[in-house]
Parts: C-alpha cells; sequence; structure tokens
C-alpha cells in the first residue's frame, strides 16, 4: 500500500536548524580571529572576531526563533496518493496537524513556480496558483486535512536538474495567524506529465 502514497515533510521542518548550522560555519574564522588577536595582542583581529561572534549569535537566534515558530504547530507531513501528481489527473491528499479540532486553516494553496532572469539575477517566480477548499477530520486527538485537486492540463511539470536554468516546482501552502504570528507550512510536491 505504501507504494501507492508518499509522505512529503514541510520545507519549515529544517530551516531553523540549517541556519544554526550556517552560523557555526562563521565560528571557524571568529575563534581563529580571536587566537590571532590573543597571539598578537591585535586590537584589529579582536574587533574583527567580535564582528564573526555577533554574526554568529545573531544567526543562532534566528535559527532558534524558526525552530520554536515550527514547534508551535509541529509535524505536518502531507500524504499524496498517488505518490506523484499528474497533470490533467485527479490528485488526493492529506495534512495530519497534531492538534485536536485544528480549525484555523480552510484553504490551501496550490501554486505552480518556474525558475527565471530578473534582471542580472535568478530566482523563483510564482506562475499558477488556486485555492483548495479542505475537509477536516478528527481522528485520535489529530486533524486530519484533506484535499483533492487536478492540475490542468498545459502546465509544466516538477523540473529540477541542479545547473538547468529551466527549473519548475509545484507547493501545496497554507498559512495563519496564531499569537500574533505568521505561521506557514509548504511543501514541494512532484508533478509529472
Amino acid at each position: 500500500m505504501d507504494e501507492f502514497k508518499s509522505v512529503i515533510h514541510s520545507q519549515e521542518k529544517t530551516e531553523g536548524r540549517g541556519i544554526q548550522i550556517i552560523s557555526l560555519f562563521f565560528l571557524i574564522p571568529a575563534i581563529s580571529l580571536l587566537y590571532t588577536s590573543i597571539e598578537n595582542q591585535s586590537l584589529g583581529s579582536l574587533f574583527g572576531a567580535l564582528g564573526f561572534l555577533v554574526v554568529v549569535l545573531l544567526m543562532f537566534f534566528m535559527g532558534q526563533f524558526q525552530k520554536n515558530k515550527y514547534n508551535k504547530l509541529g509535524s505536518t507531513p502531507l500524504t499524496l496518493i498517488p505518490p506523484f501528481c499528474t497533470i490533467g489527473s485527479k490528485c488526493c491528499g492529506s495534512i495530519e496537524v497534531s492538534r485536536e479540532q485544528f480549525t484555523k486553516v480552510k484553504n490551501l494553496s496550490v501554486s505552480s513556480w518556474k525558475y527565471t532572469r530578473v534582471s542580472s539575477d535568478y530566482r523563483f517566480e510564482k506562475v499558477w496558483e488556486t485555492s483548495l477548499p479542505l475537509t477536516l477530520k478528527s481522528v485520535n486527538n489529530k486533524t486530519i486535512l484533506e484535499f483533492n485537486f487536478i492540475i490542468p492540463i498545459g502546465h509544466k511539470p516538477t523540473y529540477k536538474s541542479i545547473f538547468s536554468k529551466k527549473k519548475h516546482h509545484w507547493e501545496i501552502s497554507f498559512e495563519f495567524v496564531e499569537s500574533m504570528e505568521s505561521i506557514t507550512r509548504t511543501w514541494r510536491i512532484p508533478v509529472k506529465i
């Protein structure tokens, strides 16, 4: 049965941890500059080390903030049946929320993104978007957000070659506000022809 469905974790799951790991890379030059400033009694190296330490601490706390924000809702796996969406065919899915009677989200957004050149820079740009209604079900102290949709014929499938400038991906997302803080979940879904 598992070969007929796929479980996709949200993009936000590793965001905070990733920022904290990047902050550790800035710790290496901070330590080496601090060591150099102590050995040579150099005030310039000390200020450089303090600058890197400030960046390390700032990025570490930003990562912790993102982790705390993610943990407010917890893990929200998306299950797709079939394991990928086919253009022109019905695709069903569900999102499991670890809260009982979670009713803050009424609709999901399905969007198509392509990698385009904007002036001298490349970035992802939204090409198409639609809203999906949800069916809410409570099961074992959890809420299951069920949905189904059809990607219209004429749209491009997922393409994510590393060196290609023609990348294309699809996302399902929702957003809600809790305690004056915007909480977002985004899942990249595979789409084939």
